[in-house]
C-alpha cells in the first residue's frame, strides 16, 4: 500500500473540496489541516488555515502588512508555523493520517513548515496531502519520496480519485 499521497491540481479544480469530502468520515482518525479561501463579492481576499481539530487562523490576505509577501497577499508566519505546523506535528503523535493541505508557494515560504512536513513524510504514519502543480524545488523533490504516489486531479477524473482516496482512507 501506497503510504504518503499526494493531490495536484491547476488552482480552481477542486482539491481541497476533495479532502473535505473524502476526509468526514475519517475525522477521529485524521490530523493536520486544510486552507479555505476568504471571498469577497466573488473575488478572493485571502486564506484560512484550519486544523481538523477545530483552530484556525488567516494565513494570507491581501493588503497584510508582513514581511513575506506573494504577490498582493501578506503572509501571517505564525499562523503557518504555528497552528498549521504544530497540527501537523501534534497529528504525527497521535492520529493515524496527517493531511496537508497545501504544501503550496505561501506555506513553503516557511523552512519550520518544510522541516515539519519531511518529519511526517518519514514517519510511519500515512500522509495525504495537496502539493502545487507547477514546478518548484521543494515540492518537485519531496514527490520523488519512496513510497509516494502524486495524482493529477481534473475536473473529469475526480469522481475516480475520489474513489480511490476513500479506499485508502479506509484501510
Amino acid at each position: 500500500m501506497t503510504k504518503n499521497i499526494f493531490i495536484t491540481a491547476k488552482p480552481g479544480i477542486g482539491k481541497t473540496t476533495l479532502i473535505r469530502e473524502i476526509t468526514l468520515p475519517y475525522l477521529e482518525r485524521i490530523g493536520g489541516f486544510y486552507t479555505e479561501e476568504i471571498r469577497e463579492k466573488n473575488k478572493r481576499k485571502g486564506f484560512v488555515l484550519k486544523t481538523f481539530s477545530g483552530q484556525e487562523g488567516i494565513m494570507a490576505l491581501k493588503g497584510f502588512r508582513s514581511e513575506h509577501k506573494l504577490n498582493k497577499y501578506g503572509i501571517d508566519m505564525k499562523v503557518i508555523e504555528g497552528i498549521g505546523v504544530n497540527s501537523l506535528l501534534e497529528a504525527v503523535e497521535k492520529k493515524d493520517i496527517v493531511v496537508i493541505d497545501e504544501i503550496g508557494t505561501m506555506e513553503c515560504i516557511s523552512q519550520l513548515f518544510n522541516e515539519s512536513v519531511v518529519k511526517c513524510l518519514n514517519s510511519e504514519k500515512r500522509i495525504l496531502a495537496t502539493i502545487r502543480y507547477n514546478s518548484q524545488p521543494f515540492s518537485d523533490e519531496i514527490k520523488k519520496m519512496s513510497n509516494t504516489k502524486t495524482l493529477v486531479l481534473t475536473r473529469e477524473n475526480y469522481p475516480d480519485i475520489k474513489t480511490e482516496l476513500q479506499k485508502w482512507l479506509g484501510k
